[in-house]
């Protein structure tokens, strides 16, 4: 019954007794591991994984200090490993000893691929400012960073190049947004009080009816924020 609920996890399971023997690893965990589970049971760890380092030796700290550890983000670089685990390990008790200790840990490489990809696009996009005159820039956002926006982060990078040139308008052009979600509003909002902040003007163009729609519904206010329906009017103006 242990073992069929251990193999349906989908995340990577280990288990070592107070002898550091590994004593359980079911299928997710020889996948991530890049092992076969009859070359490690029955094995000490550390001989199972000589090479491991001290820094992802998680399990074994467990057992050693009795002490239960989370690491949200946890680099797995070494020998033939390339990737990222999320890990949580939990102490083994019966009659109120500890016998043993479990590390369960998925791999979320991924996720932070994806993430130092999507920094990678906001930094680009946010030095993409193309001066239009000798005070006004423009700034197009596209939808993928919309998407999966973090806020502080973008905001922090535009104010940043927004600060390193002689301007003191930014045409903000959202046209190429189709959908946004709260997250996006807030940045806008921020954003212009942070260009405020620094002695610039942020103007915001191209807004399409359904986001327009959403913004309504969800109550965002931009007061005190210039708006134009499209990139070209807010040019004639300016």
């Amino acid at each position: 019954m242990y073992s069929s609920i251990v193999e349906n996890i989908k995340s990577a399971i280990m288990v070592i007794d107070p002898q550091n023997m590994v004593v359980s690893v079911n299928q997710q965990c020889e996948k991530l591991l890049k092992v076969n589970r009859e070359d490690i049971l029955y094995k000490d760890i550390f001989q199972a994984f000589p090479d491991a380092p001290e820094e992802v030796r998680h399990i074994e700290n467990a057992m050693k200090y009795e002490q239960e550890y989370v690491v949200d983000v946890m680099p797995y670089k070494w020998g033939p490993y390339n990737a990222y685990f999320t890990l949580q390990t939990k102490l083994l008790y019966e009659d109120g000893l500890v016998v043993g200790a479990m590390a369960e840990f998925s791999d979320i490489t991924k996720y932070i691929e994806r993430e130092a990809a999507l920094k990678k696009s906001v930094e680009e996009m946010a030095a993409n400012l193309v001066p239009i005159s000798c005070s006004i820039a423009v700034l197009p956002l596209t939808q993928p960073i919309v998407s999966e926006l973090e806020p502080g982060y973008f905001i922090e990078k535009v104010l940043t190049s927004v600060h390193s040139l002689q301007i003191t308008k930014v045409i903000l052009d959202v046209t190429a947004i189709y959908e946004a979600d709260a997250n996006f509003y807030d940045s806008i909002t921020l954003l212009a009080r942070g260009m405020k902040l620094i002695g610039k003007e942020m103007i915001l163009t191209g807004f399409r009816p359904q986001v327009a729609k959403q913004m309504a519904a969800m109550g965002v206010n931009l007061r005190g924020i210039e708006i134009y329906p499209t990139l070209k009017r807010a040019m004639e103006v300016y």
